[in-house]
Formats: C-alpha cells, structure tokens, sequence
C-alpha cells in the first residue's frame, strides 16, 4: 500500500512512522527542507520537498497512491490538496485534518463531505482528545480507556490498590467471570504482571470489558461517580469542545475555563452558557484560591504547553484536588507523570495517529493501544486463518483473547477462531514490528 501524507508535524511525523512501521510504503511531503532532512534520517520514509498547492506536482507524480492524508495546520490546504489528490492522482480514499470548529460539528462534517465528494474522511485531534477525555469523566478509578473497534468493548485500565479492600481473591475471580472480563495485565509501581493470581501486589489493572459492564465494574472496585465540579485550564478548541460536551451532560455540573487570552475568554462566555470563565495565567498561585483550586473534584489541563499542563496537574493534586486530567504530547514526560500523581495523562499524538490507522485498515488490523507504560501494546485484529497460524507460531505474541458476536472468549485453548471473530494479542512494543509485519501480508 502507497500512502502520501501531507504535513510534517508531530502527527504527520507519528503517523508515517507509526505506517511505514507496519509495512506500508510512505511518502511526505511538505516544503520544509530543514524537518523533512531531520524525518529522513531517523525513519523509514521517504520525504519528497515541493510546494503541495501546485497542482503540477500531483499531475507529475507518477507512483500510485491508495490513501492521501492531509495533516497541516491550514484547513484549507488540507481540504484543496485532497482535492487535488482525488482529481489527479486518483487515489482511493483521501483524509483531511480540521481545526476549524464550525467545520466539524455533526451535522456541517456531514454536510462538508457530501458537497465535496473529494473527502472521504475528516478528523480533528482535538475533537478526538475532547471526546477521550469527556469518556472519561464518569469512569472514576480509570486511568486509561478506549473503545475497540468491535462493538461495545472497552479497553480500560483501573487503579488497583484499594481493589483488596473491598474483596478477597476469590470474589474478584468470580465478578471477573460473571461479567465476561479479560484481565490483560497489571504493574506495581515499575514491575509489569500477567499472572492474574498475583493482582492482589498491583497498583494498576488492565482489562477488557463489555461496555455495558463498566458502572457495575467501577462500583466493584469501590469507586463512586462523584464529579460534580470541574476545572478546565486552557480555552482553546480542546477547552471549548470539552466545556461544550460537559454542559450537555445529565448530571449537574459546575464547570469553570481558566484562559490566559482575554479576547478567546470574551469568545467562550458568549458561547458557553452554564460555564464560569477566569481570566489569567495558569502559573499564578494568587489566582488559586479564586478559582478553587483545592476544591475541583476534577482538574483538567489542556493548554498547548506539555510543561504547564504537568506542572499544573500536580500542582492541583498536592493542593487537594481529587482527580487530574492532563494532555501530553511528550512521551518524556507521559511516561513518568503517573508516578507524579497525574490520574489520566492523554497522548493527543497517539490518539489521532490510531484513529487516522483505523480509517485506513483495510486489511486485518483495526486498532492499537499502548499500555503498561508504553512498553506493550493491544492490537485489535481480524480473524484469518493463515494470519491466526502464523501468530500462534510466535513466541513473542500472546493472544490474550477473542472476540466473538456475542461473547469475550476467554479460553484459548478451547475457542477455535472462525470467520467475523476478532482476535485480541499482546505485544511488547519493541517487537511489534513482528506482529505488524504479519498483519501487513494478510
């Protein structure tokens, strides 16, 4: 498969990575020389430096490209390149990222894709993170959570400490039991299990669920729904679409914006209508207390500052706040700001990079996640006899469980895949090249 991305910013450069990793033949293209030389040498792209709104250069290009995926920071480039892609180049399917908030609404994405049959898919990394985050709201106890591609299933991971508390070793295997649950794994501080019979040393628990499953699987746990008052710091279109999301919420809330840019601030209260807007820098203590600080049930950091939004996080959190959300796109920094005190740490790049993949899988693989620090991930994978030979060969992939119609089968053993199944594997994420070299053959 030939993929032509437009863009080498940080989801461009993650995605083409991410792609080439598996196999797939990737072009970038963009017209800075300086960062295409940088993406040359440390991955296994290949970078082409033209000017992407010059339509000679898609009537020249002579290799053919299935996907065109445009990840700019201008919506319109992005929206007249795929365009461009569609009319000379004649690929198959073509994605446009877009910022612009009023462009990706339900009802004007609709719209937008209809009346220009050039689009096949949009996406926004900000709705993706907006959306994310607001799942994650009501799952209180959950660090990390994300749906599959097969309906009605949810990857989430639990913090674990109290579980034992509240239960003995043989009530949680048979709750685990009753409602279908796949344990996955779990880590005690930087030691990584997968022996369920040692869960009771865990701080945090990975598993895989009906969805259906998840108040009961919270409550199990002894956590309760308590968010009542939130803070969101940074006003931007992560700040707005999550502010918007939470003020449709059933459950009463009281939600505050604090935002450094007065003009944004004075944008957000004539659009927000159950949302307090402060005005201020983040880092300034004196505001602390008019804002409540030690009191949110949840602080939420999504300003486009990786440093504030974990400062802040922890911050929040030795000051009393319950619970931290916080957006990070450094991995340096995700992968320590658990042991901070950071409850949820959402990766944008990571987010938007999967969600673009699943558009585009065709083949076998349909998700991917990465858990336990990072060190393994999940793929989500359709059942093929000749793939499912070849996995059940290797030693480095284990197959955690399947996926039927109805159930979450958990014996591998006694289980034979069929046609429609989904496998769920493990891998650690040195050696995923393995198993996406497998996927990318089938």
């Amino acid at each position: 498969m030939n993929i032509l991305i437009l863009g080498s910013g940080i989801v461009g450069e993650n995605l083409a990575n991410k792609l080439s990793e598996q196999g797939k033949n990737v072009f970038l293209l963009d017209d800075d020389a300086n960062e295409l030389k940088r993406l040359s040498e440390r991955y296994d792209i290949k970078t082409i430096l033209d000017d992407p709104l010059n339509p000679n250069f898609y009537i020249n290009f002579k290799i053919k490209v299935d996907y065109f995926i445009a990840v700019t920071k201008s919506d319109e480039k992005n929206i007249i390149t795929c365009k461009f892609a569609k009319e000379f180049l004649k690929v198959d399917k073509t994605i446009a990222r877009i910022r612009n908030q009023n462009l990706i609404s339900d009802e004007n994405k609709s719209l937008l894709i209809q009346s220009n049959n050039f689009l096949d898919h949009i996406i926004s990394p900000e709705w993706e993170v907006s959306n994310n985050i607001f799942e994650k709201i009501h799952m209180p106890g959950a660090f990390f959570s994300e749906s599959l591609i097969s309906e009605n299933h949810l990857l989430i991971g639990m913090q674990s400490s109290d579980l034992f508390k509240h239960h003995t070793f043989d009530e949680i295997k048979t709750f685990f039991n009753e409602k279908n649950i796949c344990y996955i794994g779990h880590s005690k501080s930087e030691e990584i299990e997968f022996n369920f019979k040692n869960i009771s040393n865990s701080d945090q628990l990975y598993l895989l669920i009906k969805k259906k499953y998840l108040k009961e699987l919270i409550k199990f746990f002894g956590f309760k729904d308590y968010v009542l008052d939130i803070l969101i710091v940074g006003g931007g279109n992560i700040g707005q679409n999550l502010s918007q999301l939470i003020e449709q919420d059933e459950q009463e809330i009281n939600l505050k914006i604090l935002e450094f840019n007065k003009d944004r601030c004075d944008y957000l209260a004539s659009i927000l209508k159950k949302t307090t807007i402060f005005q201020g820098d983040a880092l300034d203590q004196s505001l602390y207390d008019e804002i409540k600080l030690n009191t949110s049930d949840l602080v939420i950091t999504v300003t486009n500052n990786d440093q504030i939004n974990t400062i802040l996080s922890i911050i929040a959190k030795k000051r009393g706040s319950k619970s931290v959300f916080s957006v990070v796109n450094n991995e340096s920094f995700s992968s320590f700001a658990n042991d901070l005190g950071i409850d949820v740490i959402i990766n944008p790049r990571e987010l938007t990079t999967s969600r673009i993949i699943e558009k585009i899988s065709e083949g076998s693989l349909l998700s991917y996640h990465s858990i336990l620090r990072d060190n393994f991930i999940i793929y989500e994978v359709k059942y093929k006899n000749e793939l499912y030979d070849r996995i059940k060969s290797s030693k480095e992939i284990s197959h955690i469980c399947t996926i039927t119609k109805e159930n979450i089968e958990l014996s591998i053993k006694e289980h034979i895949p069929s046609k429609n199944d989904t496998l769920i594997l493990l891998i650690e994420e040195k050696n995923s090249h393995i198993l996406e070299k497998f996927i990318n053959d089938y």
